[in-house]
């Protein structure tokens, strides 16, 4: 009896995690899309971002201080929280997309010397 149990219980644990990791495996259909912005502080320039259904982050921030483009990757999750980082120069960006699909954060370089803020919208083109 108490074997049987102790399968019940760990059958539904094993549920529990595997159902807890597919949750975060999406975003809700709203946020998903692309979304153009700008970012402004030590460094300011403009973001075109794509946040895929699946929660990933992929796009380009042009930075006009150093007149470059910086490729972004990063992930967002269920409840809308989200990061991404350029890849040629250390800069981590993180902040949420609200309920009216505005993404609004915050951004550092990896060093911390450097900050700022930015802000983007969703493109229904």
């Amino acid at each position: 009896m108490k074997a049987k149990i102790s399968v019940i219980i760990i059958g539904f644990l094993v549920l529990a995690l595997f159902s807890g990791s597919m949750a975060s495996a999406s975003i809700p259909e709203r946020m998903s899309g692309n979304y153009i912005g700008t970012f402004i502080g030590d460094d300011y320039g403009s973001l075109r971002l794509t946040v895929s259904p699946d929660g990933l982050i992929t796009g380009i921030a042009h930075s006009n201080v150093s007149l470059e483009d910086l490729t972004v990757n990063g992930t967002c999750n269920y409840d809308g929280t989200c990061e991404f980082m350029t890849e040629e120069k250390p800069m981590r960006f993180f902040g949420s997309i609200d309920f009216m699909n505005r993404f609004i954060g915050k951004w550092e370089s990896t060093e911390g010397s450097k900050r700022g803020s930015f802000t983007a919208m969703i493109s229904r083109e």
